[in-house]
């Protein structure tokens, strides 16, 4: 019988000096309702970049879907396996800039609108060097994890919401990245597994792209009809342009049993109502049935939400920047709620 350790996945070559998968995140294989193998294991596979698109000023969205290497190698009789709230490694190779690929036409509106020429390496310009000792992977290629927002099994697909930075190493190779380029991701990885009607309610706090995750898990339980558990999503965003996935959750505010809030930390205010937290300005962006409010996101909101549930019928789940989940986490502290997941 495998144990626990040959689960465990290897380097993702990133190098990082507190590595997050250090025994940490554990290579699981996960119960399928289908018969079939999965797809994805502990070594790279192909995936052909087949869509790309701008959902907010700094967040673009990838559709990949596999591409085996030869004819031979097909994915008959393998399916694409990703569990919700699961993420991927994707790498490329450190090299990348002596291949002379050029940037995606896509990203050059991006470029010139949110990099400044200080922020901004160009044409593989002065970098820290790094002293290499031996031909590792870790000296070849370079990885970035990535939580799928949405799976289709039947066509080996899955999406992935990114935010570039003006001078992220992987930010700056998938602007070279055009569709119908083939990359290589490998996994599953994941450290929360949701158990049908685990929990009466299920509370998630998500801020920026740390919706993806969020998003997968909610989705699931709401796409389960034995499922009862109640939802409700608190959204942290910059402004409404960094809504991501805005009409995926007013479609998910169908169901009965899912609510969101979107708190905005950076809207504009013109009715002098955003510090009393009664601005009105936002009444003409909002949407049928949205509930956006115009301040940030504070403890007493937090702690006021929370404080409507009784602790055994309620679950946690955050994923933000690491100030975000601190603050969260004060929350849970004071309020003595100690079943929460951070990602």
């Amino acid at each position: 019988m495998a144990s626990e350790e040959d689960y465990l996945p290897e380097c993702c070559g990133s190098g990082c000096t507190n590595c997050v998968l250090d025994r940490k995140v554990k290579f699981r294989k996960h119960p399928s309702t289908s018969n079939r193998p999965s797809l994805l294991d502990s070594s790279y596979k192909p995936f052909q970049c087949v869509a790309i698109t701008q959902r907010t000023p700094n967040t673009f969205h990838f559709r990949f879907r596999y591409h085996p290497r030869t004819e031979d190698n097909d994915c008959a009789g393998y399916e694409l396996q990703i569990p919700p709230g699961s993420h991927l490694m994707l790498r490329a190779p450190r090299g990348w800039r002596q291949t002379e690929r050029g940037l995606n036409a896509m990203f050059s509106t991006w470029r010139n609108e949110t990099a400044s020429a200080e922020a901004r390496v160009a044409h593989g310009g002065d970098r820290k060097s790094v002293e290499k000792y031996d031909r590792s992977e870790r000296d070849l290629y370079f990885s970035r994890p990535y939580t799928p927002i949405q799976v289709d099994r039947d066509a080996n697909e899955f999406e992935v919401l990114i935010r570039m930075e003006t001078a992220g190493e992987m930010s700056e190779y998938l602007q070279t990245l055009n569709v119908g380029d083939v990359t290589e991701w490998k996994g599953v990885y994941t450290g929360f597994v949701w158990e049908r009607n685990a929990r009466k309610n299920l509370i998630c706090l998500a801020q920026g792209v740390g919706l993806a995750p969020i998003y997968s898990i909610v989705a699931a339980i709401l796409e389960d009809e034995a499922d009862e558990t109640r939802l409700k999503l608190v959204y942290c965003c910059k402004d409404v342009e960094g809504i991501l996935m805005r009409d995926e959750l007013l479609k998910l505010g169908a169901f009965w049993n899912f609510e969101a809030t979107i708190y905005l930390s950076r809207e504009s205010c013109f009715c002098g109502g955003k510090s009393s937290r009664s601005c009105s300005c936002l009444s003409s962006k909002k949407k049928y049935n949205e509930r956006v409010l115009n301040h940030r996101l504070e403890k007493i909101d937090i702690e006021t939400l929370l404080l409507r549930y009784a602790q055994d019928s309620l679950q946690v789940l955050i994923c933000g920047t690491e100030s975000f989940a601190t603050l969260v986490e004060s929350c849970l502290v004071d309020l003595n709620i100690r079943d929460y997941y951070k990602f």
